[in-house]
């Protein structure tokens, strides 16, 4: 095939969301650069990598006419749209994609976040060649584009609190609700929020039952109904999870948030 219809073939399994397709395009020891987050990745991670940006890829991306043939291969503009503007009337914004090719299939590509002309695509494309190997290398095939993405929804998660009351909750249902993988919620929550599913799944029930202490009305406030509308299994889950997130017990802390009285 000619290097435009491998091109194209690109964007379109890209927005189809097919790994394999991409795939099958890609050389083995391929490599991706970045430009925005300045990362890299190749090889056996590529696939990691290419795969965590699918999973959480809510846009299209559209080959504008500005194509410029390179010594290696070709520098393509591009424009994005959000998946819901099936229409492609609200851009939301350009960028360029530079591929290195070589006997039908694609060695390197290049995503640069710009607005260039067809003159600038050119010198995007010279750029393009000394970046791959400067840039920083993604490790665990989860850069940090997908990170930001996952800690977003996590905290998104956190603050309307409904899916951490399931008592049943396990890290498959948490990660399904964050659309990530279990590696890659695992990945977030251990390097980037320092802490561990269970911890963190705590630390949310527990925020969601200061919540409650602090509206209860006046009188009795059982520590026992409180657990169970929070998602504890027993009291004394919730009592030591309440410790570890606020430094004292939930008896302290109504006595200095709340004027209910403990019966």
């Amino acid at each position: 095939m000619d290097c435009k219809e491998l091109v194209d073939r690109y964007f379109l399994a890209w927005n189809e969301t097919s790994l394999p397709d991409m795939l099958r395009l890609l050389h083995p020891q391929a490599s991706y650069y970045d430009a925005f987050w300045g990362e890299t990745c190749s090889g056996g991670d590529l696939a990691k990598y290419l795969g965590a940006n699918l999973e959480l890829e809510l846009r299209w991306y559209k080959q504008d006419d500005d194509i410029v043939v390179t010594p290696n291969g070709m520098a393509v503009r591009y424009v994005v749209f959000s998946n819901d503007d099936t229409d492609g009337l609200k851009p939301l914004f350009n960028g360029a994609e530079i591929f290195t090719l070589s006997d039908d299939i694609i060695m390197t590509v290049s995503d640069f976040y710009c607005d260039p002309s067809t003159a600038d695509l050119i010198a995007v494309a010279a750029l393009a060649e000394g970046q791959h190997g400067r840039a920083n290398a993604v490790q665990r095939g989860l850069g940090a584009k997908s990170t930001n993405r996952i800690e977003q929804r996590l905290a998104t998660l956190a603050r309307g609190f409904t899916v951490f009351l399931d008592p049943s909750l396990t890290v498959t249902k948490l990660a399904d609700a964050v659309d990530c993988t279990v590696m890659h919620l695992f990945h977030v929550l251990e390097e980037r929020k320092q802490t561990t599913f269970l911890d963190f799944v705590n630390e949310c029930r527990a925020r969601y039952a200061s919540t409650l202490l602090v509206e209860s009305p006046g009188g009795a406030v059982r520590f026992d109904d409180i657990a169970k509308r929070s998602g504890f299994e027993s009291v004394e889950d919730f009592r030591s999870a309440f410790q570890t997130t606020f430094g004292v017990g939930p008896d302290e802390y109504m006595e200095k948030f709340a004027s209910s009285s403990i019966h």
